[in-house]
This record gives structure tokens, C-alpha cells and sequence, in this order.
């Protein structure tokens, strides 16, 4: 059973509109179209279940369906925008994964695009090689790591309604608890220096989950080096995030 990391706003139809862009990724590619589209339905239905009932049903319909379209959209539109945004920061174009019937033929990054920023129907997710970040078995920043991850964070806060998750990653050579150790403690020196420039702490959540989910095989030194990465996945609030190393 894949474990769920709850987090919610108090605003009950914001996490309604949260919720509708990962249904609507299952028709459309277009997150800001199927936010809103989505958003409208379940902005109706609840609508026409609440309020006074001898009020205008037909009405609060409406009322409902207008202010699902509205989150929903938004949400769809925060998050091509910040797939955009981090695209310009790390000097790459946006991968659009949006559309779930459509599977990815090969991993995001290469050894000559070490980093990659993948459009994902209720996500946007960063991916560096760990060689642009750190030191062979080190998790050190590299200088020019931290100035890309202060251009990163810069953009980080300009959406203050997202949730952040670090995600460390490496091959599957060696021991697994030194390698759970070493991505986790490579995750926690990302989500440090994004601290430093400004990001809040109590929105990113770090995880280090070793040789779990590789991207390439592990059976040549191509794939190997491919797997050792640290994602930063960006989330609306609001919505149920699958646990990263499930």
C-alpha cells in the first residue's frame, strides 16, 4: 500500500480544486484547462449540497461551478508557471508529462542535460544529476550549486502556496543504509541552502530514499550515474502527495 502524505489548507475549496487537477490529468494535457474544468463540476456539486434549502438551488449551482473553475485554473496555471520559471533558472526547456497516456521513452536528464524540469499532471518536478550538486559520495554543495539553487529558490518564493519535497536518490552500489543515509543527507543540504535564501522551512519536506526508483538501469556506469539525483518536487497545497520512495 502506497503511503500518503496529507496536507491540507483550511480552506475546504481550495483542497477541492487541489484534488480536481489530478483527476483532470487523466483526460487532458492542459493542467490550467482541466483544473478548471474540473474544478467546475465539483464547485457545482457542492453548490447545490450546501446553503439554505429554500435558497435558490439552481443558483448556488452556478455560484459553486464558477468558484471551482476559478481554484482549479489557478492551480493549473501556478504550476505552468513554475515549470517555466525553474526551466529559465536551470537554462532548460520544460518536459510536459501532463498527459498520462503518453509514457516517457527515456529518463528526463543525460550526461549532456544533467538537469531537467518535467511538467507532471499535479506536479512540477526538478531533476539534477548529483554530479551538478555535489562531489563524488559528498554532500557538499558545490559553489555553483548554490548559486543555481538561490536563482531556484527566488522563484520557490514567489508561489508561496506550494509544498516543497527534497528528494535524494542515488545507485544501487554499495550498502542500502549508506545509501539512504547519503540521499538523505544530500536532500537536507538542498533544502538548507533553500532555507538560507529565503524559502520557508515549514513548506519543504526532505526524504532520502537511496537506490528506490531509478530512472536508468543500474547495470552500466550510464545508468548508475543517472540514478544518483536529487528531485525537487513542487505540490498545490492541499492535495494527497504519494510518499516519494513508494
Amino acid at each position: 500500500m502506497k503511503r500518503i502524505l496529507t496536507l491540507t489548507l483550511a480552506g475546504s475549496l481550495l483542497l477541492g480544486g487541489c484534488a480536481t487537477t489530478q483527476q483532470g490529468a487523466q483526460t487532458t494535457p492542459n493542467k490550467t484547462a482541466t483544473g478548471a474544468a474540473i474544478g467546475a463540476v465539483l464547485g457545482g456539486i457542492a453548490g447545490a449540497v450546501t446553503g439554505p434549502k429554500n435558497s435558490n438551488k439552481g443558483k448556488r449551482v452556478l455560484i459553486g461551478a464558477a468558484a471551482g473553475a476559478l481554484i482549479g485554473g489557478t492551480i493549473g496555471y501556478i504550476l505552468d508557471q513554475q515549470a517555466k520559471a525553474l526551466a529559465n533558472d536551470v537554462g532548460v526547456k520544460p518536459i510536459d508529462n501532463t498527459n498520462p497516456e503518453v509514457k516517457p521513452q527515456q529518463p528526463p536528464i543525460s550526461e549532456k542535460k544533467p538537469v531537467a524540469v518535467v511538467k507532471e499532471p499535479q506536479k512540477v518536478k526538478l531533476i539534477m544529476k548529483d554530479s551538478v550538486l555535489f562531489d563524488f559520495n559528498s554532500y557538499r554543495l558545490k559553489p555553483e550549486a548554490k548559486e543555481m539553487l538561490r536563482r531556484i529558490a527566488k522563484t520557490l518564493n514567489q508561489n508561496p502556496d506550494t509544498v516543497i519535497l527534497v528528494v535524494g536518490y542515488t545507485d544501487s552500489t554499495g550498502s542500502f543504509d549508506y545509501n539512504v543515509k547519503l540521499s538523505e543527507k544530500r536532500a537536507e543540504a538542498v533544502k538548507n541552502e533553500l532555507v538560507l535564501d529565503g524559502v520557508d522551512p515549514t513548506r519543504v519536506l526532505t526524504f532520502g530514499c537511496g537506490p528506490k526508483n531509478p530512472i536508468a538501469p543500474n547495470n552500466t556506469p550510464e545508468g548508475r550515474a543517472l540514478n544518483r539525483r536529487v528531485e525537487i518536487l513542487v505540490y498545490p497545497k492541499g492535495v494527497e502527495i504519494p510518499h516519494p520512495c513508494d
